[in-house]
């Protein structure tokens, strides 16, 4: 495993702590989770990716949210890190989900059209 996957596997770990428990932001908790991290090869900068559970809006807000709350969770994840180096977080929806749901909409439209006739 590269040294850069094991710290973005601490970096999700650490972050996904600190967004359950210090982030009171209703545009965030219970409706966006995190996914994944992957770090840079010289770790300064982690791309952190989340999927929300809801509407357009919603995942606008999320964003609107994530990108608001980076400083502090930057801040939080430096004071628990065991690395001098703290990546730069830049936040992206990881579109799997939806991209997921909509191929279920494609094969339950097919399989109705097939059951009809």
């Amino acid at each position: 495993m590269r040294r850069a996957d094991r710290y973005g596997d601490e970096v999700y770990r650490i972050l996904a702590d600190i967004i359950y428990k210090k982030i009171n932001d209703p545009r965030i908790s219970g409706i966006a989770s995190l996914t994944g991290v992957e770090v840079s090869n010289d770790l300064t900068m982690a791309r952190v990716f989340y999927s929300v559970y809801g509407s357009d809006e919603d995942r606008e807000k999320a964003r609107e949210a994530f990108e608001k709350a980076a400083g502090f969770l930057r801040r939080e994840l430096a004071a628990r890190m065991r690395s001098k180096k703290v990546p730069r977080l830049v936040f992206v929806e990881d579109m799997s989900l939806r991209y997921g749901e909509s191929i279920d909409r494609l094969l339950k439209t097919v399989n109705d059209q097939k059951n009809r006739g």
